[in-house]
């Protein structure tokens, strides 16, 4: 017949691992390399968003508003209004396209969740 106390007895034992002697110091660099990890990723996550950024915004300006741009900084003063009419035509049509709606609709769902991952980091912080 198998003791019960004995199986109980031995379950706890097993259950909880032995404390050692060093087991802060170990636990204090333990936390400290993994707090340096993700101090790095995050600043290199953050750069990397940020550079990913600025291609964005330069290649959307290069595409839609590159020629309206050009063509009013080449004409003289008095035919200015004209280009900046046909620079918010422009605008006016990017926004009036259902895939540049989506594209908009895109980018503040994407600036909605930057922001809450940034609120999440900030009460983790504090």
């Amino acid at each position: 017949m198998v003791d019960r106390d004995f199986d109980a007895q031995l379950s706890r034992l097993f259950a909880e691992p032995p404390a050692f002697p060093d087991a802060e110091g170990f636990h204090g660099r333990v936390e400290r390399r993994l707090d340096r990890g993700w101090t790095l990723r995050r600043l290199a996550i953050g750069a990397a968003g940020g550079v990913a950024g600025l291609f964005a915004v330069g290649q959307l300006i290069s595409s839609r508003f590159a020629t309206d741009l050009r063509s009013a900084s080449s004409e003289s003063v008095s035919t200015v209004d004209l280009g900046v009419d046909r620079l918010m035509d422009q605008v006016n049509q990017f926004v009036a396209t259902p895939a540049s709606v989506e594209t908009l609709w895109l980018g503040a769902a994407l600036a909605a969740i930057a922001l809450t991952f940034a609120i999440t980091r900030l009460v983790e912080e504090f």
